[in-house]
């Protein structure tokens, strides 16, 4: 299985951290850049062989950085995604950008300025095994790790599960519904277990996802999101799958630690819980 991680996007949320002259990627936590975590948290579930999706201007400096990932114990190979200037952005077209590296097996996405951390096990950054457990035992279109939150939830997309079923420390099941940034009314019958199941920005896909983000349209705001063409594939019948990145604790959801760097307080916060961590000695 391949690796993908986006790294394309324009980091608008926090440029005001970042003053727009480095990608919001290379964001250090203590001495370490942003996406040495998702790295580090592929590497752990055994995917190895990594294309990067970087756009042609304003990202060289990750080549740079990472060059081919050999001293992090990986293959870096990198996706440049071009596009015209009227021409759709979003998530969804830039897992497009892969299609022809990856289309011949499933293959796993990860956001380049998000970090997965659990801090109740003794390897702090090995967070993807549910995940790709749930998506090779139940063989649906795609797989998607899902944070559980109390946060308003019109912010973000978030997943209904039809039955939140639990094996192991693991919960997870089929998503009957998803939706981008719900408004309030909407956002009312998602909560389960009082929490709010938001995307956390990792999936598993199968080769035929390209084939529904080809068919998504743009959204209002010329974008195309990778949670419409789920959205779209599941009124086609198809299976989503949902994990939660958390552990069962008497039946009741504890979360882990989930940070969106392009956010500027998660950014603090993610430095607090982490900085005094030796990273370099961890992320080996």
């Amino acid at each position: 299985m391949k690796g993908v991680i986006l790294a394309a996007g324009e980091g608008t949320r926090i440029r005001d951290v970042t003053y727009g002259a480095i990608p919001k990627e290379l964001l250090p936590i203590g001495n370490v850049p942003t996406i040495r975590f998702p790295i580090e948290s592929l590497k752990l579930a055994g995917i190895k062989d990594i294309f990067v999706v970087i756009s042609p201007n304003g990202k060289h400096s990750i080549v740079q950085g990472l060059k081919s990932g050999r001293r992090f114990g990986v293959n870096l190979c990198y996706v440049i995604q071009e596009r015209d200037e009227n021409e759709p952005r979003g998530t969804g077209k830039a897992i497009l950008s892969t299609k022809t590296w990856v289309e011949e097996e499933d293959f796993i996405v990860a956001y380049g300025d998000t970090i997965l951390c659990n801090f109740s096990s003794e390897s702090l950054f090995d967070c993807l095994s549910p995940l790709l457990n749930v998506h090779i035992e139940n063989d649906p279109l795609a797989t998607i790790l899902l944070y559980p939150t109390t946060l308003d939830p019109t912010r973000f997309g978030v997943a209904k599960f039809r039955e939140l079923r639990s094996e192991a420390d693991t919960f997870y099941g089929e998503l009957e519904y998803l939706i981008e940034k719900p408004s309030k009314e909407i956002a009312k019958t998602l909560m389960c277990n009082g929490f709010y199941y938001m995307a956390t920005g990792y999936y598993v896909f199968k080769p035929r996802i390209f084939s529904y983000i080809e068919e998504t349209k743009p959204s209002d705001n010329n974008e195309v999101q990778i949670t419409d063409s789920l959205i779209l594939a599941m009124e086609n019948g198809e299976k989503v799958y949902g994990v939660v990145h958390g552990r069962n604790t008497g039946g009741k959801v504890h979360p882990y630690e989930y940070w969106d760097v392009g956010i500027p307080d998660a950014y603090k916060e993610a430095n607090r819980r982490l900085i005094d961590m030796k990273l370099e000695e961890m992320l080996t």
